[in-house]
């Protein structure tokens, strides 16, 4: 059986083998190591303001869904995600009241 399946599938690799593709390429990181990094607190302002509008785009397509069950499973997650949000902008303002003052 083995053999059948090796046997009948040689044909179709070496079809898609003879079509010429470009060979794939490699993925570049999305910053370069000369590109200086923002400071961990600027990082964090800038993924939880990508956080409140992923949030905001959720919260905007619950109103199409039709299914009950799922528009209050979304519904629920948006206040989770938005307390979530809210607090660790909290907490961020926090620190960087206290960071002056060590």
């Amino acid at each position: 059986m083995f053999l059948t399946l090796c046997a009948t599938s040689t044909p179709l690799l070496a079809q898609s083998n003879d079509q010429k593709t470009p060979p794939p390429t490699t993925l570049q990181p999305a910053q370069s190591a000369a590109a200086p990094r923002p400071d961990s607190a600027q990082q964090m302002q800038l993924d939880l303001d990508q956080m409140e509008s992923l949030v905001n785009n959720m919260a905007a397509q619950v109103s199409f869904i039709r299914d009950t069950n799922m528009s209050i499973l979304l519904n629920t997650n948006v206040r989770l995600w938005m307390v979530l949000i809210r607090d660790l902008r909290l907490q961020l303002q926090e620190q960087q009241k206290r960071a002056p003052q060590k």
